[in-house]
């Protein structure tokens, strides 16, 4: 049985056929760079007639579009050295069409017997999906821009809260020391005393600047020395101790632990010595076990017995505040009292106990 050869007009036909039926634009190139056939996805894509693409260089269709000297190089090697070209760019303005972004990919087309040459050019449209990659990129832009000028602004609020909390702080202390009223001095030295307690965070947020996390160390720290300070001060014999675990906490947890200080503070202060003692304390721990954690405020006072009929509140409004900062935070608060003083303790534990 023999097979006679494909008569040429029908082997060209036939090849033209398979070459439109390729998604992507296609070029077939001679061995003089001329081309041979065009898909028609080619045609179609770059809004051109056959007879202004077939016949011509490949370097002359298209305005010239492809005369680029590096495409030009490549293609120079495709036949002599049997190389292909993979996955060169072309971003360039095309006619009627506009600007484009292109994948080109060059092979050699073998035929049988070696006879003829060919180059085979496919074109990968990538201009939709740079465009949506320019839009994300700038969409992204956009967002780091919002973001750091919501930063700025926070800082600058955060900045401002901090100031004002201080020059309420002064009005409040220049007030106590010129009030001849004892009730209403005790009253402002508590309010100082909390006023200074949230400016205390707020400078620590201030300074960590975009730290989603405070440092309890540093922060309690502060916090103990600024109560020190205003609250116990050079006329009362008390002395305030405190040793704190290394740990990091959100700025709203922060806050309420904070505020938890400086009210259990203070009632140790108010009640615990009601009389000058040489070896009054006050101690404030704060000791973490894993994701657990307890805090600590005890005295060596008379804690909650009466002594010279003086006693503390039971729901006064320190307490009621720590009771309400407690739940906040989803903690369980313990106080026990005896002649050695006082403690409350604040615990957090990430498990329930067992019911006796």
């Amino acid at each position: 049985m023999t097979t006679e050869p494909l008569d040429p007009q029908y082997s060209a036909v036939l090849a033209q056929a398979i070459v439109d039926t390729v998604r992507d634009p296609l070029l077939v190139l001679d061995c003089h760079f001329g081309v041979t056939a065009a898909s028609r996805s080619f045609l179609h894509v770059f809004e051109e007639r056959p007879e202004d693409v077939i016949g011509r260089s490949v370097y002359e269709i298209l305005h010239g579009c492809f005369k680029i000297p590096r495409l030009v190089s490549l293609l120079n090697k495709v036949l002599p050295e049997h190389a292909a070209a993979e996955d060169f760019e072309i971003d360039a303005v095309f006619p009627r069409v506009g600007r484009r972004a292109l994948i080109v990919s060059a092979r050699e087309v073998f035929f049988v017997g070696n006879t003829h040459k060919a180059i085979l050019l496919s074109f990968a449209d990538e201009t939709n999906r740079r465009k949506i990659e320019k839009e994300k990129e700038s969409l992204h832009n956009e967002t780091r821009r919002l973001l750091r000028e919501k930063e700025v602004l926070l800082l600058e609020m955060q900045h401002r809260i901090f100031n004002s909390l201080q020059i309420i702080a002064n009005i409040l202390m220049m007030k106590t020391r010129i009030t001849t009223s004892e009730e209403a001095r005790r009253h402002l030295e508590d309010a100082y005393s909390r006023v200074m307690s949230v400016a205390t965070l707020q400078r620590h947020i201030d300074t960590a600047g975009r730290s989603e996390l405070v440092e309890v160390v540093p922060y309690l720290t502060t916090l103990c020395d600024g109560l020190a300070a205003s609250v116990i001060g050079e006329e009362k014999k008390i002395s305030l101790k405190y040793a704190f675990d290394s740990a990091m906490i959100p700025p709203t947890e922060a806050v309420s632990i904070g505020l938890i200080v400086t009210e259990t503070v203070i009632n140790a202060v108010k009640y615990a010595f009601p009389q000058n003692r040489p070896d009054a304390e006050i101690l404030v721990r704060y000791e973490t076990s894993g994701a657990d954690w307890r805090l600590t405020v005890s005295d060596n006072g008379v804690g909650k017995q009466k002594e010279n009929g003086v006693a503390p509140p039971s729901e006064g409004l320190g307490s009621t505040l720590v009771k309400a900062l407690t739940q906040q935070i989803k903690a369980q608060i313990e106080t026990t009292s005896g002649p050695k003083g006082l403690t409350v303790a604040i615990s957090h534990t990430t498990f329930s106990p067992r019911l006796a």
